[in-house]
């Protein structure tokens, strides 16, 4: 009788488990990250496997980059987790950040800054989560810190009037380059709102993003400002185009070529692969990444157009792992014990958004 009655209640419990995940599949993504890309310091890693080989973005396999710290501070700040915020940024504080602002844009598992440079993507990333979890909270540390780091940015990352990709502290030279899916409309407004952005360079930044000519329903790159063009190039990774679309509509600008490229794509193929030939429009690799599906889900919504936003979510959550029994449940995208952090915290705020 005893084992009858231990059994039911096992049985019970997973039945319970099973429910709620159903109802709440973000919680277990939040814990198979937590579980899975925690350092003991506290950091972020970007790889679950603690590999020594460098991906595609030179980076290792516990390496925490500035990235996951920016896109945990948004996924707490739109989920309203004053906890979750405050314990990114806690890590943030004690990590990644220096006195003046500047932010290495990755360090080792020890929590070593290894790099010279920032990577301004993630800086107006991190900047515009604390504005707003400012705004939340009515925490002064975290507007203060948003301040500095935009004043490292504005003396910093310039080149002429714009800012670009990264600044080297060694070398005390910025890149003479901005990609145009770095490119923060509300980032750059709040900088310029609080006068720590000057106009004329809140202007320059605005102009390149806007006056960007889509190729083939793809745009630039990034735009060079040394030789004042933009670079177009013969494959697109989506996570870029998606991501600068998105800023584009943000910025109240016309993106319609590529919206008809993205919903053509999933009519005809079912899905959206993760790199295409910018003259064909064909795909040239095999993979999908949920990234790109939770960046095409914050586009969509911000277009208004629900419906393809739902087309998109359908396909992304069946990268996730929903085995309640599972090692990595939760968890999406994962390959042979693997995956990307990038691939689990986008995901989560797209899921986020749509869900709200």
């Amino acid at each position: 009788m005893r084992k009858l009655i231990i059994i039911a209640v096992v049985i019970g419990v997973v039945i319970g488990m099973m429910m709620f995940f159903q109802k709440s599949p973000m919680l277990a993504t939040e814990a198979f990250i937590q579980r899975w890309f925690t350092n003991d310091n506290g950091t972020l890693a970007t790889y679950i496997l603690d590999n020594e080989e460098a991906d595609a973005d030179y980076v290792q396999g516990r390496e925490a980059l500035s990235e996951s710290v920016g896109l945990c501070m948004v996924y707490a700040v739109e989920k309203q987790d004053v906890e979750l915020f405050e314990e990114a940024y806690q890590m943030f504080q004690v990590h990644f950040y220096r006195e003046d602002g500047f932010i290495p844009w990755k360090l080792t598992e020890a929590g070593v800054a290894e790099v010279t440079t920032n990577a301004l993507v993630d800086d107006l990333r991190i900047l515009h989560a604390l504005y707003q979890a400012d705004e939340l909270w009515n925490r002064d540390e975290y507007r203060e810190t948003a301040d500095q780091i935009g004043r490292f940015l504005a003396v910093h990352n310039m080149s002429g009037n714009l800012l670009t990709d990264f600044y080297d502290v060694k070398y005390q030279q910025a890149a003479d380059v901005i990609t145009l899916s770095y490119i923060d409309p509300h980032a750059l407004r709040e900088m310029f709102d609080r006068g720590i952005l000057s106009e004329q360079a809140y202007s320059a930044m605005i102009q390149v993003l806007s006056e960007a000519e889509m190729q083939n329903g793809f745009l630039a790159k990034y735009y060079d400002n040394t030789n004042q063009v933009y670079i177009y190039e013969k494959e697109v990774h989506m996570v870029d185009q998606a991501l600068a679309a998105y800023y584009r509509v943000v910025n109240g600008d016309d993106t319609g070529k590529f919206l008809r490229f993205v919903r053509d794509e999933l009519m005809k193929n079912g899905e959206i692969a993760g790199v295409y030939d910018s003259a064909t429009q064909e795909a040239v690799v095999k993979y999908e990444s949920p990234a790109v599906y939770g960046i095409l889900i914050w586009y969509c919504l911000e277009l208004g157009e629900q419906e393809l936003a739902e087309e998109l979510y359908e396909r992304m959550v069946e990268f996730r792992d929903l085995g309640v029994f599972g090692r990595y449940f939760g968890g999406y995208s994962v390959e042979d014990g693997n995956t990307h952090l990038f691939d689990n915290l986008v995901p989560l705020i797209g899921e986020l958004r749509f869900k709200q």
